[in-house]
């Protein structure tokens, strides 16, 4: 027995020091090349985090009942940003500022029309625009909001792979009931398609229905304003137990795999879903997993809202970006 033991330890030991290299090793890329770090000395954490900051208006604009006035401070930092932005990197990617100011754009427009006086940060706007060289006519279309039926995404939902995927977006609107639960089922099975490292499925689905739902969304944080008209939502994890020592971010993969293919085969389902993040410290993972139930040996890696379509509702354009700038032929 004590030789048992004696060899476990000598297999244990030198796996250990292993996965520590690695985390040592990840620690410093996260310290090199996180946008928290010199954000604004990077053309391309400058570019990120503009963007989140931009699709913040978006989900704003989104919204069924937004406050009256609302973003206003956040926009005139975005424009401050943005104007940085032109100011370090402008000769390198001025294309990039098209988006944003599109987004501002039409947020100065949605306020106008609500009667809200924006005229400071619409001369801000201007005063960008122009020293920018940017004219209305290289804005981009595809920013701000646009409305859709229930039926037209529905409709869309059950065409093509090319109108499934244009027709799926990030949903804010739900009717006031729950799920068939027999759609989630359906939507289940076709997830259990993904594929996964050497056919492991070592994702896990945790559902939660009324108020056991509202109160997750509360915890998350990323859907305030709406997140009781949301009554159903689905945490994909994936088990760390699945993985081995070299491949310790391996379950993210799965898991997000996973999770995508879930959203998709809901939406085919004619459900609404809303991907919302894990993107925790620790501590509050730690906290959400053992308040609801979710066992510390898998992580969490995004929760899905889920619902029952509305008859009408806004949706964020969330324009995507060129494939000339995302993709490299070797």
């Amino acid at each position: 027995m004590v030789k048992y033991y004696i060899e476990r330890m000598k297999e244990r030991v030198p796996k250990s020091w292993l996965l520590l290299r690695e985390v040592l090793r990840y620690w410093r890329r996260l310290c090199l090349y996180n946008a928290s770090f010199s954000t604004d000395n990077d053309i391309q954490k400058m570019q990120y985090t503009l963007l989140r900051e931009n699709h913040v208006i978006e989900k704003g604009m989104s919204m069924k009942n937004p406050k009256r006035g609302f973003g206003r401070e956040k926009v005139a930092r975005l424009i401050k940003r943005l104007s940085l932005y032109y100011v370090r990197y402008g000769k390198q990617d001025l294309a990039f500022l098209f988006y944003p100011l599109s987004t501002i754009s039409e947020y100065l427009d949605y306020m106008k029309e609500d009667g809200v006086d924006v005229s400071v940060i619409e001369s801000s706007f201007n005063c960008l625009c122009e020293k920018a060289g940017v004219r209305n006519k290289e804005f981009s279309r595809a920013a701000g909001i646009f409305v859709a039926n229930r039926e037209s995404i529905q409709n869309a939902a059950k065409g093509d792979f090319h109108s499934l995927l244009h027709s799926r977006h990030s949903i804010r609107y739900f009717e006031d009931k729950l799920p068939d639960v027999e759609l989630i089922e359906k939507a289940l099975h076709l997830a259990a398609r993904t594929p996964s490292a050497c056919n492991r499925q070592a994702w896990h689905t945790h559902i939660y229905m009324g108020e056991k739902c509202h109160e997750l969304l509360e915890m998350q944080g990323g859907c305030n304003g709406f997140c009781h008209d949301i009554h159903c939502s689905i945490v994909v994890t994936a088990d760390m137990k699945g993985f081995l020592d070299y491949e310790p971010f391996q379950c993210y993969v799965d898991g997000g795999l996973y999770a995508m293919n879930l959203i998709n085969a809901l939406h085919f389902m004619g459900l609404g879903t809303i991907p919302l993040s894990c993107g925790f410290y620790y501590d509050k993972l730690s906290a959400m997993q053992e308040r609801f139930l979710i066992p510390s040996n898998e992580v969490m890696v995004v929760i899905i809202g889920i619902g029952v379509l509305s008859d009408q509702m806004k949706i964020a354009e969330s324009g995507r970006k060129p494939i000339e700038v995302t993709n490299t032929f070797h």
